[in-house]
């Protein structure tokens, strides 16, 4: 067991400084006019991602970077590397002008979206408000007490409060696209 730790440590570790001397050596990492990148982008690594994950990304961090100023110009601030319900991404904080907006960029794919993009949430979201209360309800019996849709890192899920006859209250988190139930958490 001690063994298999160190060494995915080891190759954790090995991914994390590839990652990192290849963004020291691109000094500007996009040349591009939209991008002025004055300072080197270091690539933050999830620390719960595995090493063998690691090994399976597809897209550099250099065309993660270019296909983020595709999709937003301006100055790369931050770029993680995460996985959130089996998808691995970058996260690339940008600054336009006075705002910061976040662009994912899938590390598989390569494709690379808005937070908030109107025309990706079309695409993406696949069952209706009402339907996703009508699940909750499935889940757990009571009162609506509030409904929305949010995105979280790129996908997108409505989180639904429920109050029971009990007076206990649910927040129930169910995918906008496959209409699964992700989390049921009972408040204390």
């Amino acid at each position: 067991m001690k063994k298999a730790m160190a060494t995915m440590m080891v190759a954790l570790l090995a991914v994390s400084v590839s990652l990192t001397a290849n963004a020291e050596n691109a000094g500007h990492l996009n040349t591009s006019p939209q991008n002025s990148q004055k300072h080197p982008v270091y690539l933050e690594i999830d620390d719960d991602l595995r090493g063998d994950i690691l090994q399976t990304v597809r897209i550099s961090q250099e065309e993660a970077q270019k296909l983020a100023l595709g999709v937003q110009p301006g100055t790369i601030r931050e770029m993680e590397l995460e996985m959130e319900r089996g998808t691995l991404y970058y996260k690339i904080e940008i600054k336009s002008g006075y705002r910061k907006v976040d662009v994912y960029v899938d590390a598989m794919t390569g494709e690379a979206w808005r937070e908030n993009d109107p025309e990706r949430m079309k695409q993406k979201v696949k069952i209706s408000l009402e339907e996703a209360k009508k699940i909750a309800l499935n889940q757990v019996k009571g009162t609506i007490t509030k409904a929305k849709l949010d995105e979280d890192d790129g996908q997108y899920l409505y989180e639904v409060e429920i109050r029971t006859d009990k007076w206990q209250e649910v927040d129930i988190e169910i995918s906008a696209t496959t209409g699964e139930v992700l989390d049921v958490d009972w408040d204390d």
